[in-house]
């Protein structure tokens, strides 16, 4: 088996991005995606993720670049605080760092390490794993270009955390520039749950991904300012999520998601998927798929 294992993934390395993207779609969803008539969630991210559109996107993606993107568009105050940017983790000086902070690869997504007590963090571990992030090539296990060349460091931000004692991520959509939904994550770290609001913080009945929690979300007193915010930061664009966080009455950037989860995940049920397909305008790709 682990010859097979081994033959498969050998197989996988040497295709060409699309072929790869759409064996991988198969290898999910146990069907061909449908390029000229997509209908699904899915297909119209597989559209996306088969163009060219994605090839110029780095600078939206990457963590530690995105913050000039940010700082023109809607400015520093919503900049979650840079303490150090790292080429190699053994420059990383732990002494003069607070007790608390975030190592993140500015590359990717699941790379993050939240230290709560540095006391508590084995420093040579810690090390060896983020050097093992900068080694590593996200675009290389999906083949979403937009992380495609993309020079790879480790970023140091200051450690937040809201009223929950974590933190909640509010991933706002839009389509066209304009707000659609938000998508408000909690217990990452422990119990993830997700559940989805429109703009007047009525409760969406679908999931996406894992679990709705069971009880309503406690609405930022901002919310306004950031589907504001998300709006600004989606004007170019067709279709992209917009991450930000909102901790003791502040706004912050999170990232930028064009192809959430993959576009390996369905919404249920399948008639709010289709609904919330149909919003994105895949015309504006097609000269691209």
């Amino acid at each position: 088996m682990n010859v097979l294992k081994k033959f498969y993934k050998s197989i996988l390395k040497n295709l060409d991005d699309n072929t790869y993207i759409t064996i991988s779609y198969l290898r999910r969803f146990k069907k061909i995606p449908n390029i000229k008539n997509p209908k699904y969630f899915s297909e119209k991210i597989h559209c996306i993720k088969v163009s060219n559109w994605l090839e110029d996107k780095q600078g939206y993606v990457d963590k530690y670049s995105v913050r000039g993107f940010i700082s023109n568009t809607i400015g520093n105050k919503y900049l979650i605080n840079l303490i150090a940017v790292y080429d190699n983790a053994y420059d990383i000086k732990f002494d003069d760092l607070p007790n608390s902070f975030v190592l993140k690869l500015n590359n990717g997504s699941g790379y993050n390490l939240i230290v709560k007590d540095k006391n508590e963090l084995n420093y040579e571990e810690t090390v060896e794993k983020l050097n093992s992030w900068l080694k590593s090539d996200f675009y290389k296990s999906t083949r979403e270009k937009q992380y495609k060349g993309i020079e790879q460091v480790i970023i140091c931000e200051e450690y937040l955390s809201d009223d929950s004692g974590d933190l909640r991520d509010y991933k706002l959509f839009c389509f066209n520039g304009k707000f659609k939904f938000v998508q408000v994550d909690t217990g990452r770290h422990y119990n993830h749950n997700q559940s989805f609001y429109d703009k007047n913080w009525n409760k969406l009945n679908f999931t996406y991904a894992c679990g709705m929690n069971d009880y309503i979300d406690k609405k930022p007193k901002k919310f306004k300012e950031m589907i504001e915010i998300a709006e600004t930061l989606s004007k170019e664009f067709p279709f992209v999520r917009i991450d930000l966080y909102y901790v003791n009455n502040r706004i912050y950037f999170g990232e930028i998601t064009f192809t959430p989860n993959n576009g390996m995940m369905s919404i249920n049920p399948i008639e709010k998927d289709i609904e919330i397909a149909s919003w994105i305008d895949i015309d504006k790709y097609r000269n691209m798929c």
